[in-house]
């Protein structure tokens, strides 16, 4: 068992047809991904690298579709989104950033009425290693095992694998939560996740300046409702307040959202801190 995807994920790719579907779609395969359908409405009836295409996600969910990834243009994202959740994709993964904070909104509330996990956006998609990756990632990276990684930041969370992987240390489930300043799953949530899956022993957090989601994980802690050993490396020690840091939600004000008081927080909730990604390799 994994959490969010694993052997029996059977995967839709909006926009498969197109340059950056083809890509992710091999990266997808190469990873184990079961990708059963593509949608890219008018080219209904073809197929890509054996794979049929669909005009509508309605249609790929009669041949076995369970969660989608987007690769579709900026304008038509919306109605893309909307598409897979009215069809019960579950989870469905946005990877494109600069999608406007309406828009951002609009699709986290559709996503929760529905009962979707939308990942996202901005985010590089989920992977369980050895069993399947919903997203563009490098899987080489990544190897089976018990650390789940949850992480605002999709490079450092393939960086934090490898350094693990390196070090014989496998991962269970990795999500990248992304970095816009309104997503849908975020770390509070994907750490339940975590904490649920038999498979998962423990939970390694990538966090930064910005948003309250590393408070709240403190908060989900004290509460007893996460058991299992947290580590949390925080970035953005050095970054001046009221200024944006790398991602559009990593932003702080004074001392409230700064990864000072980040680290604080989760230290005293009983997460344990590391002060280097790289020490990742002695959990």
């Amino acid at each position: 068992m994994a959490f969010l995807v694993d052997e029996s994920t059977r995967i839709v790719v909006q926009g498969l047809t197109g340059s950056t579907g083809k890509l992710a779609g091999d990266m997808m395969r190469a990873a184990g991904a079961s990708i059963v359908a593509g949608v890219t409405p008018g080219k209904g009836g073809r197929s890509a690298d054996g794979t049929p295409v669909f005009d509508t996600v309605e249609e790929a969910r009669a041949v076995g579709a369970s969660a989608s990834i987007l690769f579709v243009p900026a304008p038509l994202l919306r109605d893309a989104a909307l598409e897979a959740f009215a069809a019960g994709m579950s989870p469905v993964v946005l990877m494109v950033d600069g999608v406007p904070l309406d828009v951002s909104l609009e699709l986290v509330t559709a996503a929760r009425e529905a009962g979707v996990v939308l990942i996202g956006p901005n985010s590089p998609g989920v992977i369980s290693p050895g069993k399947s990756l919903l997203g563009a990632l490098r899987a080489d990276f990544y190897s089976p095992g018990s650390v789940a990684i949850v992480s605002r930041s999709g490079g450092m969370m393939t960086t934090i694998a490898y350094e693990l992987t390196k070090a014989g240390i496998g991962q269970s489930t990795c999500v990248g939560v992304g970095g816009d300043a309104v997503i849908g799953l975020d770390i509070p949530e994907a750490a339940l996740l975590a904490e649920a899956d038999p498979e998962t022993e423990r939970l390694l957090v990538f966090g930064e300046v910005g948003t309250s989601q590393e408070e709240r994980l403190a908060g989900l802690i004290r509460s007893g409702a996460i058991t299992k050993p947290v580590y949390a490396y925080i970035a953005g020690a050095s970054a001046p307040a009221g200024k944006r840091y790398s991602h559009a939600g990593a932003s702080a004000e004074g001392e409230h959202g700064g990864a000072v008081a980040k680290r604080r927080v989760l230290a005293e909730a009983g997460a344990t801190i590391l002060d280097r990604y790289t020490d990742a390799r002695r959990l």
